[in-house]
């Protein structure tokens, strides 16, 4: 036999458990239908791909810069920066590592810099191989490069972990391979001294740099563009800059001895010259002189008195006796 106060908390407890099935209800409806919201900064463009928690995404449109959206529940947003973009390699804290090379005439040098570029974000439809892409340019690097490696944008607005590894392979190796190809036209002593013939082959990089890139994609897009290239001065291994100190000091000794010889060469033949013009000199006095009178002449003009009496010759005095 059941108590009598069973029957007030049944009847409470059967209307409780709807409310609680209604509002465990309205929670889950409020995680799956609130609307996504999206941000982009001044040098930002972002993609927008529509799909519900059950139903697939597909590219709605896109976002241009400094813009705050409200979509739907479900959608999702991938911004991409629009401004310059640089991939630094050095032995620092850097994109990449230094590169290496070998120069023609076998020495491995390595080299740190810099290259600038711009990321392809034009959102203008194109088709390629049959497929249309509503988003350009911008939602063909996403789809077929930037979401497989989760290359955009952090919700805080900046370059994700995503993107530096993808900079690893679609940046990093064709520039390895410009670099290469370039050195390979100079010796390590024109690239390490003359600084003329280090912007040629800083030029040549650039020039490949950009085709390079492409082939690393399919090459029906242009992802990257807008190349710049700055490489600071390569280094070969501390051996050969040793040995080259040593021949430049070889050089410097050889050259300094070889212009105290021209010196004493020069000093010499201008004494001759000296002593040429005197010679004539004398010869003119002489043919006006004759050789006793310049002789005479000669004697005086040193303080001498070229008229001593001789020897033989009688001296008297003034009387005669």
């Amino acid at each position: 036999m059941s108590s009598p106060a069973s029957t007030p908390r049944s009847r409470l407890a059967k209307v409780l458990l709807p409310i609680g099935l209604l509002l465990l209800l309205i929670l889950v409806a409020l995680v799956f239908v609130r609307p996504s919201t999206a941000s982009t900064g001044p040098d930002q463009v972002a993609l927008h791909y529509k799909g519900g928690a059950f139903s697939s995404k597909r590219f709605s449109d896109c976002i241009g810069p400094s813009n705050r959206v409200f979509d739907g529940p479900g959608d999702g947003h991938f911004a991409y920066p629009s401004s310059q973009t640089n991939f630094v390699f050095d032995a620092d804290e850097g994109d990449g590592a230094p590169i290496t090379f070998v120069t023609r005439d076998g020495i491995e040098m390595t080299v740190e810099g810099v290259t600038n570029f711009l990321l392809n974000t034009r959102c203008e439809s194109e088709e390629i191989g049959g497929k249309t892409y509503a988003g350009g340019a911008l939602q063909r690097f996403h789809e077929l490069i930037g979401n497989r490696y989760q290359a955009y944008m952090t919700e805080d607005g900046v370059r994700s972990s995503g993107w530096r590894e993808m900079l690893s392979v679609y940046i990093a190796r064709p520039l390895d391979t410009a670099i290469d190809r370039a050195g390979q036209q100079y010796t390590y002593v024109e690239l390490y001294t003359d600084p003329s013939k280090k912007a040629a082959w800083e030029q040549a990089v650039l020039e490949q740099l950009p085709d390079l890139v492409n082939r690393q994609t399919d090459g029906d897009t242009e992802f990257f563009e807008s190349f710049a290239v700055t490489l600071q001065k390569p280094e070969p291994p501390q051996s050969i800059k040793d040995e080259l100190v040593k021949q430049q000091a070889a050089v410097a000794a050889a050259k300094a001895a070889q212009a105290e010889a021209e010196s004493r060469a020069a000093a010499a033949l201008a004494q001759v010259e000296v002593e040429r013009a005197e010679a004539k000199k004398i010869q003119a006095r002489v043919d006006v002189l004759g050789q006793q009178g310049y002789l005479q002449q000669y004697a005086i003009d040193q303080g001498l008195n070229p008229f001593q009496p001789s020897t033989g010759s009688l001296i008297t005095n003034g009387n005669g006796g």
